[in-house]
C-alpha cells in the first residue's frame, strides 16, 4: 500500500492551491498585507515538495544529485521569500525590513550561484543508496546517505538566524498586543524546531529515518493560510461594519440635509412654508397661470396688535397663539391653497385657478379673504387667557404684466396697509392709487419721528353737551400741522405711529398736556368742562407701566382724577380681557373714567364688555350719519337700551343736525358731540368759546 509518496503529492497540491489562491487574491485585494508574499512562498514550497517524491524513488545516485541541486535552488528562494512574508505579516516597517531582506537575498543568492557552478550537489557529496526504508504499512522508499559539504553549515547557520529573527518578531507582536498574529507564527516555528530536533537526533543515532523538516513546510502553509484567512475575514467584518457605519452616517447626513432643507424653506414655529418657499411657489404659479390664462391671488394677513399680546403676556403665549392661528388658517380653505408664514405676525395664502374674468376672480379672492378672517374670530384660549385677534388682509391678483414675485409682494403689502388704515380687521384689494398712498405713508413715517420735537402735534378740543344744552365734557383730539400737507387728522398718521412704536411718546405727550390744561384752566378760573376725554391706543393700554404713567400725570398736574376720561376702542378691549379689566379697575379705583369709543364699529361681544368696569359708551359717527329719524332707528335704540341696562352714560358722536339731536334725545341718549355744537378747536379758540358760551358768574372752579 502506497501512502508516503501520495501524501507528498497531496501536500504539494495543497501548497500549490494555497499559493495560487493567495497570489490571485493579492491581485484583487491590494490592501491585504502579506497575501502576495505568502502566495509566492506557498508556490515555492509546492515546487520543492513536488521534487521530493523523485528523491525517494529508486533513482541512481547521479539523478539524486541533480534533484538535490534543484531543491537547493528552491530552498534558497524560499528563505528570502519567508523573510519578506514574516516581515510583512508582523507589520515590520519597510525601512527596517529592507536590510534583512537584502541580506537574505544576497546570502542565499550566493548559495544559488555556488550551487549552479559546483560540479556536484552543493550541500552533500557521495550519495549512497542504502538499504531501502520500509514503512510499517509495507511501503518501501529509497534510503540515501551522503557526506555533508562545507556549504551545508553556512546554509544551516543562515537558516537558524532567520529562525531566531522570526521568533523575535513573534515576541514583538506579542508585546504590541497583536497576539492573534504572534500565536500562529510561533506555533509553526515550534513545530519546525521540533522537526529539526527530531531529524538531528535520528541523524546522530544512526537509526534509519525519513527527514520530516521539509514536510513541516506544510504546517507553515496550513497554519499561516488559516491565520491570513482569519485576518481577511476579520478585515471583511470590520469593512462590513465600516460600510454599515458609513451607510448609517450617510442616512443620518441625508436626514440632516433633508431637515436643514426643510428648515431653510419652512417656518420653525408653525412648520408652514416660509417667505423663500413662497417665492418659489409663486414663481411656479406665475408660469402656470401665464400659460393657462387663469388668474390667481395672493393674500397677506397681518394680526392686529399682536405685539401688544407679546409685550404684555410674553413670547411664549405669542408663539402658542401663532401656532393655533396657523392651524386655523390651514383648515380654513381647501388643501389646494398654500398657507405660509412670512415672519412675525404676517401670513400669506396663495389661491389659484380663479378663472379668466378679473372682476369675478377679485370677488372670489375677497370671499376667500373673508373666510380666512372669520376663521380667526373665535377666541383663542392660551394659558387661561382668552385672546381675540383681529386680522388686516391685503389681496392682489396675478399674473399682472411686468410684475414679478417681488412686485406682487409689494402690491399685497400696499393692500394690507390700506386695510389697516381703513380701521383694521378688514380686507382690501390692491389698486393703483395705493402706490401713491404708500409714498405718502413714507413721508408721514419720516416726518412723524420729528413731529414732537418740532412741536407740530397740536391738541384740539370738541365740546360735549347733554340734551339740555349743559356742558358735560370735551374730547381732546390730536392734529398734526405738517409743513407740506397742512393740518392732518389722526386717521392719516396714528396707524403709522402704532406700527413704528411712536404711539407711546405721542400718547404720553397728549396725556401730560391735557392734565396740564385742566390745571391751568382751574387756576385761571375758566368755565372748564367737568371732564376731558383722551383717546388711548391699544398699544398703550397693554404696555406695562401704563397705569403708573396715568397716575404720575395726574399727580404732577395736581388734578382730580375724575376730571379725566380715557376712551378705548372695542378692539383694545379684545386683546386680553383680563389684563384690560385689571388696568381699568386699578385706574377706576382712583376716579378715572373709561369710555368705549366708536361703539359698533368693532367686533366686541356684549359678554366681554360686561366684564369691564366702564362708565360711558360712545356711538360711532357712522351710525349717526345713517340714522333714520322717522320712524326711530331701531339699531340706535337697541344700543342705547343696552347701555342703559349696563348702567353706562351714552354719548353720540358726529351729530350735525337738530333733527338728529331730537331723535337721539327721544331714544334716551344722554349727550352728544359734533358739528352741531362746534368743530374741533385749538386751545385758544376753545378757551374763547368757553368764555363766550358761559358767563363769568356761572363758571365753576374744579379741582
Amino acid at each position: 500500500m502506497h501512502l508516503f509518496i501520495p501524501a507528498i503529492w497531496v501536500t504539494a497540491g495543497i501548497s500549490l492551491y494555497v499559493g495560487a489562491f493567495y497570489t490571485s487574491a493579492a491581485l484583487y485585494l491590494e490592501k491585504q498585507p502579506g497575501f502576495l508574499q505568502f502566495g509566492l512562498l506557498a508556490l515555492l514550497i509546492s515546487f520543492n515538495l513536488a521534487l521530493t517524491p523523485d528523491f525517494y524513488s529508486m533513482h541512481p545516485a547521479e539523478v539524486l544529485g541533480t534533484i538535490s541541486r534543484y531543491k537547493v535552488i528552491l530552498l534558497c528562494l524560499i528563505y528570502p521569500t519567508a523573510v519578506w512574508f514574516i516581515g510583512t505579516y508582523t507589520c515590520m516597517n519597510m525601512r527596517k525590513l529592507m536590510p534583512w531582506l537584502i541580506a537574505s537575498v544576497l546570502i542565499y543568492g550566493v548559495f544559488i550561484i555556488a550551487n549552479i557552478y559546483s560540479k556536484g550537489a552543493l550541500f552533500y557529496t557521495n550519495f549512497i543508496l542504502d538499504k531501502p526504508f520500509v514503512f510499517p504499512w509495507g511501503e518501501t522508499v529509497s534510503n540515501i546517505s551522503a557526506t555533508p559539504g562545507k556549504w551545508l553549515w553556512l546554509f544551516l547557520g543562515a537558516s537558524y538566524v532567520i529562525f531566531i529573527w522570526a521568533l523575535w518578531r513573534c515576541q514583538v507582536m506579542w508585546h504590541a498586543g497583536l497576539r492573534y498574529k504572534a500565536i500562529p507564527l510561533a506555533s509553526y516555528l515550534l513545530i519546525q524546531l521540533a522537526a529539526v530536533v527530531r531529524d538531528r537526533y535520528f541523524g546522530i543515532s544512526g537509526t534509519p529515518f525519513i527527514p520530516v523538516g521539509q514536510f513541516v513546510f506544510l504546517a507553515l502553509v496550513l497554519i499561516m493560510s488559516f491565520a491570513l484567512l482569519r485576518e481577511m475575514r476579520q478585515r471583511m467584518f470590520e469593512l462590513e461594519q465600516s460600510l454599515n457605519a458609513l451607510q448609517t452616517e450617510t442616512e443620518r447626513r441625508r436626514h440632516v440635509e433633508n431637515r436643514l432643507h426643510h428648515m431653510a424653506y419652512h417656518d420653525y414655529l408653525t412648520d408652514l412654508p416660509n417667505r423663500r418657499l413662497l417665492r418659489e411657489i409663486l414663481n411656479g404659479a406665475l408660469k402656470h397661470h401665464h400659460s393657462t390664462g387663469q388668474l390667481g391671488a395672493i393674500v397677506f394677513l397681518d394680526l392686529d396688535h399682536f405685539k401688544t399680546i407679546n409685550d404684555s403676556l410674553g413670547h411664549q403665549v405669542g408663539d402658542k397663539l401663532l401656532q393655533q392661528i396657523a392651524e386655523r388658517l390651514r383648515n380654513a380653505l381647501p388643501e389646494s391653497r398654500c398657507v405660509s408664514r412670512l415672519g412675525g405676525d404676517e401670513f400669506a395664502v396663495v389661491i389659484g385657478n380663479l378663472g379668466n374674468d378679473r372682476s369675478e376672480a377679485e370677488a372670489t379672492a375677497m370671499r376667500a379673504a373673508e373666510v380666512l378672517r372669520d376663521s380667526l374670530i373665535q377666541p383663542f384660549i392660551i394659558n387661561h387667557h382668552e385672546l381675540v385677534v383681529g386680522t388686516s388682509i391685503g389681496v392682489t391678483l396675478f399674473p399682472n404684466e411686468k410684475v414679478d414675485v417681488t412686485g406682487l409682494f409689494r402690491q399685497a403689502d400696499l393692500a394690507l396697509y390700506s386695510a389697516k388704515a381703513a380701521g383694521r380687521n378688514t380686507a382690501a384689494v390692491f389698486a393703483a392709487q395705493m402706490q401713491e398712498d404708500a409714498g405718502l405713508r413714507l413721508v408721514v413715517e419720516k416726518g412723524l419721528r420729528t413731529a414732537l420735537d418740532k412741536r407740530e402735534l397740536r391738541i384740539y378740543f370738541q365740546p360735549q353737551l347733554n340734551m339740555n344744552g349743559d356742558l358735560i365734557g370735551a374730547e381732546a383730539l390730536l392734529r398734526w400741522k405738517h409743513p407740506e400737507y397742512g393740518l392732518m387728522e389722526p386717521r392719516h398718521f396714528i396707524s403709522v405711529a402704532e406700527e413704528t412704536g411712536l404711539i407711546h411718546a405721542i400718547g404720553d405727550h397728549v396725556l401730560s398736556n391735557v392734565c396740564t390744561y385742566i390745571r391751568k384752566w382751574n387756576q385761571a378760573k375758566l368755565p372748564t368742562p367737568p371732564r376731558l376725554a383722551i383717546n388711548v391706543s391699544p398699544w398703550q393700554l397693554a404696555t406695562a407701566g401704563f397705569t403708573r404713567k396715568v397716575k404720575r400725570a395726574i399727580e404732577l398736574a395736581d388734578i382730580n382724577p375724575s376730571r379725566l376720561t380715557l376712551e378705548i376702542t372695542e378692539n383694545a378691549v379684545l386683546q386680553d380681557i383680563e389684563e384690560v379689566a385689571n388696568t381699568i379697575r386699578e385706574l377706576s379705583s382712583i376716579g378715572v373714567r373709561f369710555s368705549i369709543d366708536d361703539f359698533g364699529s368693532g367686533y366686541s361681544a356684549l359678554a366681554s364688555l360686561k366684564k369691564l368696569p366702564l362708565h360711558e359708551l360712545k356711538i360711532d359717527r357712522i351710525f349717526i350719519s345713517e340714522m333714520r329719524i322717522d320712524p326711530p332707528d331701531q339699531f340706535i335704540s337697541t344700543i342705547i337700551s343696552m347701555a342703559h341696562n349696563m348702567g353706562l352714560y351714552v354719548i353720540a358722536e358726529g351729530v350735525e343736525t337738530e333733527a338728529q339731536r331730537l331723535a337721539l334725545a327721544n331714544l334716551g341718549c344722554h349727550g352728544y358731540q359734533g358739528y352741531l355744537i362746534s368743530k374741533p378747536m385749538p386751545v385758544r379758540d376753545f378757551e374763547r368759546w368757553l368764555k363766550a358760551r358761559w358767563p363769568l358768574q356761572t363758571r365753576a372752579t374744579h379741582t
